[in-house]
């Protein structure tokens, strides 16, 4: 019989007295801890300047929401929300912008939001699946927010209305 030990991180050897060598693992850092628990604020205050005319659809774009369903590993449940597809500057990287959108109800509450792109490198046009349970025959808008991560809740950049 034989066991097996794995480890997940980084293993060093250094002197241990006089007695040899002992391992040490420390563990792996998250690929990405900031955006993992970064989440954008729920509500807006009044003090807040909002985007000027003219700067809202203008080099980012959203051309479509439409109802999606996707099937999870192993013929999972249905998730089922909306596709947003969007288009942002040529070049931009929005995982690395930290771009994201949200949905909001007719009353301007928000119903759910998710990353513009979960993985780097998706380029400046995509569609992103987004979860969520809308009523059927209501009012939505889909906003697409710039430079969103860390310090800041972004810039408003695009926004799409729709009915369920």
């Amino acid at each position: 019989m034989s066991v097996s030990v794995v480890a997940l991180g980084t293993a060093s050897a250094a002197p241990q007295g006089s007695g040899g060598t002992k391992a040490a693992v420390r563990a792996a850092p998250a690929a990405d801890p900031a955006r993992e628990h970064w989440q954008p604020p729920t509500h807006r205050s009044a003090g807040t300047e909002g985007p000027k005319p003219g700067e809202i659809n203008t080099e980012y774009l959203i051309s479509e929401v439409s109802p999606t369903q996707f099937r999870g590993y192993w013929y999972q449940s249905h998730i089922t929300g909306v596709s947003v597809t969007w288009v942002a500057p040529s070049g931009r990287d929005p995982y690395n912008g930290w771009d994201w959108i949200e949905i909001l109800d007719s009353d301007g509450k928000r119903v759910t939001w998710d990353w513009a792109c979960g993985n780097a490198n998706c380029g400046a046009y995509g569609s992103t699946l987004i979860d969520a349970k809308l009523t059927r025959g209501k009012e939505y808008r889909a906003l697409y927010y710039s430079d969103g991560g860390r310090v800041t809740k972004g810039t408003l950049r695009a926004e799409f209305e729709f009915w369920a």
